[in-house]
């Protein structure tokens, strides 16, 4: 995954390498912001007495967890610091307190899932029945006290009342979150009291979730490696990507391959320019009249930074063929450079 650095020559050119690629071929984890929360999550679950953790994936969008599974997909764009600046600035934002709010609603979901809680006849006469018809606009009554609210101020006004899926998962969120104090904010609200206190009794009294679930389902419906557009593309901000990164980068990939699964028995592209580096600028300066050494030199090592972000290697019986094709490229590029100076 293309990283940020300090120097500003190649935090520009990890923003363009990052802008050029397809967003299947990120190699994404969860970083930064992501993997605190999800560490928080995980921590604040052990402390509930619930065995459980649900698979989280990265996919495009929405949030959500996938219905009777314990799979919850998150926005890809908030796997990395770096790609949450680009969403944050073209797209959409989340603060960490609203990833966490988010995380703790869908957990509630995979959890009801996971153990199969909407089948017990106490949980139907609290929330009511899972299989009532889910409908995406909902009514709703602003003066209820009979429902939580959570992600009520996320941007989903009364959310519990939308279905009794939706009403556990509010309800389970606000139990779990430490910082809630539902005991207090909810004493007069009898309804919503009733759900909060059965959930308590049934996480912290009976210990239900104490163990992992024998069965449960997984999946991953809509992964991120199912989106076939480069992150400019994705973001709508084709605008932003430098014309010639772009074709240096598509050039540099048509010479050299992607580095998968061990690399013992290949060179990594950057270090093979590197080596070389003499060489190539020695061969341009030969071939293109006027040509700038310290130009050359500049150009070589965008190209070797560009290597390196894409992750590109060669083979080493390959060397020779793909010297010779570094020097029709570079010469045509540097060509171009030149005449753009002129």
């Amino acid at each position: 995954m293309v990283q940020s650095h300090k120097n500003p020559r190649i935090r520009e050119l990890s923003f363009q390498a990052l802008l050029n690629t397809t967003v299947k071929d990120l190699d994404l984890r969860p970083e930064g912001t992501l993997r605190e929360c999800l560490i928080q999550l995980r921590h604040e679950l052990k402390n509930r007495h619930i065995g459980f953790f649900p698979h989280f994936y990265l996919g495009e969008e929405p949030w959500g967890c996938i219905d009777r599974t314990g799979s919850i997909e998150i926005p890809f764009y908030l796997a990395n610091t770096l790609l949450r600046r680009i969403a944050e600035k073209y797209y959409l934002s989340y603060s960490k307190d609203e990833i966490m709010m988010i995380l703790r609603h869908e957990t509630g979901h995979a959890i009801n899932y996971a153990y199969k809680l909407w089948i017990r006849e106490d949980w139907k006469r609290v929330f009511g029945k899972i299989k009532k018809r889910y409908h995406e606009f909902y009514h709703y009554n602003p003066l209820s006290k009979d429902y939580v609210k959570y992600l009520h101020y996320v941007g989903h006004p009364h959310y519990a009342q939308k279905h009794p899926d939706e009403d556990f998962s509010e309800t389970f969120a606000v139990w779990n979150d430490p910082t809630s104090k539902w005991k207090w904010h909810y004493r007069n609200w009898k309804g919503a009291l009733t759900k909060l206190q059965y959930i308590d009794r049934l996480f912290t009294r009976e210990k239900i979730a104490d163990r992992r679930p024998l069965r449960v389902r997984y999946t991953e419906s809509d992964t991120y490696r199912n989106i076939d557009m480069t992150v400019a593309e994705y973001f709508e901000i084709e605008r932003k990507v430098d014309p010639r990164v772009k074709e240096y980068t598509e050039d540099l990939r048509s010479i050299f391959t992607k580095g998968k699964g061990t690399r013992r028995k290949t060179i990594r592209a950057d270090l093979f320019i590197q080596h070389y580096g003499l060489y190539l600028e020695e061969e341009l300066v030969t071939w293109i009249a006027r040509a700038d050494r310290r130009d050359i030199r500049r150009y070589l090592r965008v190209l070797q930074t560009l290597c390196a972000l894409h992750n590109l290697h060669l083979h080493p019986d390959q060397a020779t063929e793909k010297l010779v094709e570094l020097v029709i490229v570079a010469t045509y590029h540097v060509l171009q450079r030149v005449r753009i100076v002129r």
